[in-house]
């Protein structure tokens, strides 16, 4: 689900107006002609009896990319999936407005429609003018501004069909709610297993062959050595260590296990407190580490939780949740028909992201 700005309205009200199709309800005879003389006047699909373009697909696609020049850089496979969630976007953004208007939910003001033409003047290459825009797009001023109306009717709707469903996704996740979620996912409540580690590190230049690092293992094994003999792990770390944690006597404090590099993780997972570690080798050399200690996985009990950050997340999924519910439902009640052969076969695939 997708809350807009007042910013991001305006974007993406001027976006789509090259998205503006003045077809309407044209006959199929019509619709065959004008793609024979040009390829991308071919409709793709139907929704509800109107009818959407190639065109209108290509410049839907071209939004969802940064840069202008994406042919030359993105996969075939990863082309399709920006086609399907086009094709997707298009067909909610119908259903929404086609839902919005069958309520009169919204309403817009001819101010707000003159404003979202001012920015499209304003947005217009040097030496262009809105009258050769219309000209050269086939439309009127009035189908313009009723497109800008369109427009701004979906994206009005949707953010107070946004907002109801936040407001009855806060009501939703009472602390009740949050209990029982809780208990349902005691796992995601656990405090990891920690511990913590003093570190020595020997550095090797990767590219310094077999003879830099079999200096840098000697090193290290003398250290191991030392340090298990009874000299101070933190001294020789203070006076040895090629790391930043060189300054605090080699103290890596404690961290979650797992979190470390895998080759010291699965060392220190072996080790003893207070243990002292053979040299393990990394991209940047040898480490000599000492298990200071270790702190089991905890529980984390319900009364310790973060509520407010909790109920954030949990709204926020429900909030989702409502919203693809409501979309789908939309979806259902209208009726979709893909008329181009590769549309048909791409929306048959997995089902494009929602938006």
């Amino acid at each position: 689900m997708i809350i807009f700005s007042k910013k991001a309205l305006a974007a993406a009200l001027l976006a789509s107006t090259l998205l503006f199709s003045a077809q309407g309800g044209a006959a199929v005879k019509k619709e065959a002609k004008e793609a024979k003389d040009d390829p991308s006047k071919e409709v793709i699909m139907r929704i509800d009896s109107k009818p959407f373009t190639r065109e209108e697909l290509n410049t839907a696609v071209s939004g969802l990319f940064p840069l202008m020049s994406f042919h030359s850089s993105v996969t075939p496979e990863r082309m399709d999936e920006i086609k399907k969630s086009a094709v997707s976007s298009l067909i909610n953004e119908e259903v929404i407005t086609s839902d919005a208007k069958s309520h009169k939910a919204t309403r817009v003001e001819d101010k707000e429609v003159n404003a979202q033409i001012d920015i499209l003047k304003k947005g217009l290459q040097k030496g262009q003018t809105l009258e050769k825009v219309l000209k050269n797009s086939n439309m009127t001023m009035a189908q313009l501004r009723e497109h800008f109306r369109d427009r701004l009717i979906m994206m009005h709707y949707r953010q107070k069909i946004g907002d109801d469903l936040k407001k009855k996704a806060d009501e939703t996740v009472t602390d009740a709610y949050m209990k029982d979620y809780y208990q349902r996912n005691l796992d995601k409540f656990k405090e990891p297993e920690q511990i913590r580690l003093r570190t020595i590190l020997v550095k090797a230049d990767p590219s310094g062959g077999t003879k830099v690092w079999n200096e840098s293992l000697k090193k290290a094994t003398d250290l191991a050595k030392r340090a298990r003999a009874g000299e101070d792990f933190g001294k020789l770390a203070e006076k040895y260590s090629q790391d930043p944690y060189a300054k605090k006597g080699g103290d890596m404090g404690w961290t979650h296990v797992g979190s470390l590099y895998e080759e010291i993780d699965s060392a220190a997972g072996t080790m003893k407190t207070v243990e002292i570690s053979n040299p393990v080798m990394t991209i940047y050399g040898y480490h000599i580490i000492k298990l200071e200690g270790r702190k089991p996985a905890v529980q984390k009990k319900f009364e310790e939780l973060n509520k407010e950050k909790l109920k954030k997340e949990l709204s926020a999924k429900e909030s989702q949740r409502l919203w693809d519910e409501w979309l789908a439902g939309l979806r259902r009640s209208s009726k979709i028909e893909y008329v181009a052969n590769d549309i048909k076969e791409l929306m048959a695939a997995a089902p494009a992201a929602k938006k």
